[in-house]
């Protein structure tokens, strides 16, 4: 019995320790929760956000990194509509993970998003859709649904729930508009961990 009891022992910890970065099964999804609202004509290229794990990671029984964890990201583009003359794009990605009192590095695709062009006054370059400006503030107040004005249908983009430009049928969004709370869903080539635990 005593020599069943280390071995035991041995199979529980190894059960409810948290598996290391190395452990990652290959394509895992992370999918966040944002925790500001970023914009292609406020953010700026190379703009820090900070986002929270939705979902737990585990690795069989052994996690990874825990639900509720603070993730980080970079704006990797960000391209303004210059005054509505042209579609903006936000480019985003993430870089770390800190879960359970260690910080990881990471290496996730990048999430292209892109405002959807209208059509314009040749003679002024400025869109013809007077809409587009209102529709874009609508939907960035707090109280509407990502990517939608009031009345509207909306459309996600595959691995987000993000909308852009939809709306009510008749509205174009030429800026891209990412709200707080809107959840997004990255591929993880490869995580590290950290020398640093800062």
């Amino acid at each position: 019995m005593t020599a069943k009891f280390p071995r035991f022992l041995s199979l529980f910890l190894l059960a409810v320790l948290p598996a290391t970065a190395s452990d990652l099964p290959k394509n895992i999804k992370l999918e966040v929760r944002m925790e500001e609202t970023l914009t292609s004509d406020s953010s700026q290229t190379g703009q820090r956000f900070t986002a929270t794990l939705t979902k737990g990671v585990s690795a069989g029984e052994a996690i990874i990194f825990e639900k509720g964890a603070t993730v980080e990201g970079i704006v990797k583009l960000a391209e303004p509509t210059y005054n509505y003359r042209q579609p903006g794009e936000l480019d985003l990605e993430l870089d770390s993970i800190r879960s359970g009192g260690k910080l990881y590095l990471l290496k996730t695709n990048t999430i292209f998003l892109e405002g959807k062009p209208t059509a314009t006054d040749p003679r002024t370059g400025r869109p013809m859709d007077p809409s587009s400006r209102k529709g874009d503030v609508a939907r960035a107040t707090i109280d509407t649904r990502p990517g939608m004005d009031r009345g509207g249908v909306a459309t996600t983009i595959p691995g987000t729930d993000v909308t852009v430009g939809s709306g009510s049928p008749t509205s174009r969004s030429m800026q891209v508009i990412v709200p707080a709370r809107s959840k997004l869903t990255f591929n993880v080539s490869s995580a590290s961990a950290s020398d640093t635990n800062q």
